[in-house]
């Protein structure tokens, strides 16, 4: 009986072990089931449909009609926060230059008289002299940091003051002047011409346009002691036009060009 009951005990023993085991191995294939099951239960979807991104939480929730507003996260690009307007300040970068319409001259407009003495500037002299005031203006608004004295800016010389230009043209007369070198005297006849300046220089004022006449000798022969014009025609010589706006040059009274210059130069 001793035996017997001996034997009993270790039958006893060896069930209750053989159970505990198979109880460890569903715990960890559960265990297992859960680990997945959790894992499953997150979600990550990404979507093109609106241009939007979404990453979304499901919840464990039995109702699946209920939903946590805490678990999703969605990122749109309409959304307020990333959204930035081509037409915002932040963007926008853009330069408006507006330019006064050039029309065609007529020849009556490009005719100029001084005294009866009558020029006609062609096409490019008279675009020349009537372009150089808006171009200075834009060249002031735009590009003057970036320029220096004595370099050109669209063809025209730049001073201290802006910007300047001359236009000579030769007229069809002459005019009898007495040319006097130390002591010794000449009389000849001298061919007119009408200069056109804007700007300031030794023939121009700063933003002023100028119209004026000239003689052969009296403006490219320097080395006489005295130069005077003689005949009644002389009381056109040393006086000028001048205005601010070109086209308003043609009907300029005459100015003694020595006021002119006093007046306007810098």
């Amino acid at each position: 009986m001793l035996i017997l009951g001996i034997l009993l005990a270790i039958l006893s023993i060896s069930c209750v072990n053989a159970i505990d085991n198979s109880t460890d191995i569903v715990k960890e294939q559960n265990s297992d089931v859960i680990s997945i099951s959790e894992q499953d239960n997150y979600i990550i979807s990404v979507s093109n449909e609106n241009e939007s991104v979404a990453v979304a939480v499901e919840s464990n929730s039995s109702n699946p009609n209920e939903t946590n507003g805490d678990d999703v996260l969605t990122i749109s690009e309409n959304a307020e926060v990333l959204g930035v307007s081509s037409s915002g300040n932040v963007l926008a970068s853009s330069v408006s230059v507006s330019s006064p319409t050039y029309k065609q001259p007529t020849k009556n407009q490009r005719t100029f008289n001084i005294g009866g003495y009558k020029v006609v500037l062609n096409n490019a002299q008279y675009k020349r002299l009537y372009m150089i005031s808006p171009i200075e203006d834009y060249f002031f608004d735009e590009d003057y940091n970036y320029y220096y004295v004595g370099e050109k800016y669209r063809g025209y010389d730049i001073t201290g003051s802006g910007l300047r230009t001359y236009v000579t043209v030769m007229t069809n007369k002459y005019v009898r002047v007495k040319l006097t070198s130390y002591k010794n005297v000449y009389y000849r006849n001298s061919r007119v011409y009408m200069m056109f300046s804007y700007g300031q220089g030794q023939s121009g004022v700063a933003y002023k346009h100028m119209a004026f006449l000239i003689h052969y000798y009296g403006y490219y022969n320097r080395y006489f002691n005295q130069v005077k014009v003689l005949g009644a025609n002389a009381k056109y010589f040393g006086k000028c036009k001048c205005s601010s706006t070109f086209t308003h040059l043609n009907r300029s009274k005459l100015y003694p060009s020595s006021f002119i210059y006093k007046k306007y130069s810098l």
